[in-house]
């Protein structure tokens, strides 16, 4: 964890306590120059091959298409650039950072905020005049000018109408007043953090502008609701019912009381105190892969194989796209770490917190000296981490 003390590049200078007291989730902060020594990895041309990909999440936003606001869903062909206007069009690609290690450890420098909470950093390019519309989001958002100039023009929640334009997939906001306080343009280097619900209208000044969003999760209440009553509901108690003791204050048989109201709150609030359960849907949760379906976690063969070549020297790094958090119950409370990796997880003891923590910290790791004996839960732990593909084995370049 970084020093919440220690003055951050990233921040301009500022510390991650002055960036958390006085901004995060509460107003836009420009930081002009925060990324330095940062070389593209990806060129406009590459990113419209990561278009092309099947598995690669893409779209293209043309404002005067066929249809105002135009929007189109990849996977795209070269006949699809080929075919677009000149100026006014963006191109946005979902979850670069799962697929380019450069971007990967761009997230790294965000360490002052829960790694759990992030999300993934999508990358767009802009022609001249290329925008998306001016509209908000529900999760805070780090806008990394990479390339190119980029205006952003942002609106606090109470300085905007949230009324959509009509017949169009996206939710652009059909009124948009400027606040000159608000009204930056962005050059390669500059960042500018929004909270949720700030709207904001960003155009690109150039041909080159290339923007890096880096989201963070946000479950809506409404689904945290539905996963905890699905993770409550796994075990069923038959004889745990509805079942308020009568009242005085009941006024006719058919009235429902406040007494039963507040019982019923009650019981609800007993099922609810449960830490531990809200702590294993939360974490399974925020430490789920952004696209599970291309993340199966290894067969147990492959893990006794992956471990052994891990013991005997093989180096295993930790991919960009892990995701790993942990939660450890208040001092007091039963010595046990519940680690959560890319969706499932595992109670081990809590003095492997340390080892969770290197873990997540570090890339690259050499476990041929590891003493498995120092803890019983080592190896498993190891092992769940290989098996989950929080960790795997660096595969030798090609010749």
């Amino acid at each position: 964890m970084t020093d919440l003390n220690t003055p951050l590049t990233i921040l301009g200078g500022m510390t991650a306590q002055t960036f958390l007291d006085e901004y995060w989730q509460k107003k836009p902060l420009l930081i002009r120059g925060g990324l330095v020594n940062f070389t593209p990895p990806l060129e406009a041309d590459e990113l419209a091959g990561m278009a092309m990909e099947e598995e690669i999440e893409s779209r293209i936003v043309i404002e005067n298409g066929l249809k105002p606001w135009e929007m189109r869903q990849g996977p795209f062909t070269e006949d699809t650039f080929a075919t677009l206007p000149e100026k006014e069009w963006t191109l946005l690609v979902q979850a670069v950072d799962h697929w380019v290690p450069e971007i990967q450890n761009l997230k790294e420098q965000f360490e002052f905020l829960p790694s759990w909470r992030l999300d993934d950093v999508m990358v767009s390019y802009a022609t001249a005049g290329g925008s998306v519309g001016p509209h908000y989001d529900q999760y805070d958002v780090f806008l990394i000018q990479v390339a190119g100039k980029r205006r952003w023009q942002v609106l606090a929640p109470d300085e905007y109408q949230d009324a959509a334009i009509p017949n169009i997939k996206l939710h652009i906001l059909d009124n948009f007043p400027v606040n000159p306080d608000m009204d930056w343009e962005l050059d390669a280097g500059d960042i500018l953090y929004l909270p949720p619900n700030f709207a904001h209208n960003g155009r690109s000044l150039d041909d080159e502008c290339m923007t890096y969003s880096i989201g963070f999760r946000a479950p809506s209440m409404q689904d945290v609701l539905t996963g905890i009553r699905d993770k409550l509901c796994e075990t069923d108690n038959v004889k745990d019912r509805f079942a308020a003791p009568e009242t005085p204050n009941r006024q006719h048989s058919a009235h429902i009381s406040k007494d039963d109201i507040q019982y019923l709150q009650a019981q609800l609030a007993r099922l609810i105190n449960q830490p531990d359960l809200l702590a294993e849907w939360l974490g399974e949760t925020m430490s789920e892969s952004k696209y599970p379906e291309y993340l199966v976690p290894l067969n147990q063969e492959e893990v006794n194989q992956a471990f052994t070549h891990a013991i005997q020297g093989q180096t295993l790094v930790r991919p960009g796209d892990a995701r790993i958090c942990y939660y450890l119950p208040e001092q007091g409370e039963r010595n046990t770490l519940r680690v959560f990796c890319n969706g499932e997880h595992l109670l081990v003891d809590a003095e492997l917190t340390g080892f969770v923590e290197a873990v997540c910290h570090q890339v690259e790791f050499d476990f041929s000296g590891l003493d498995l004996a120092q803890n019983n839960d080592l190896e498993p732990l190891v092992r769940f981490f290989i098996r989950q593909q929080g960790l795997i084995e660096l595969l030798a370049p090609e010749e």
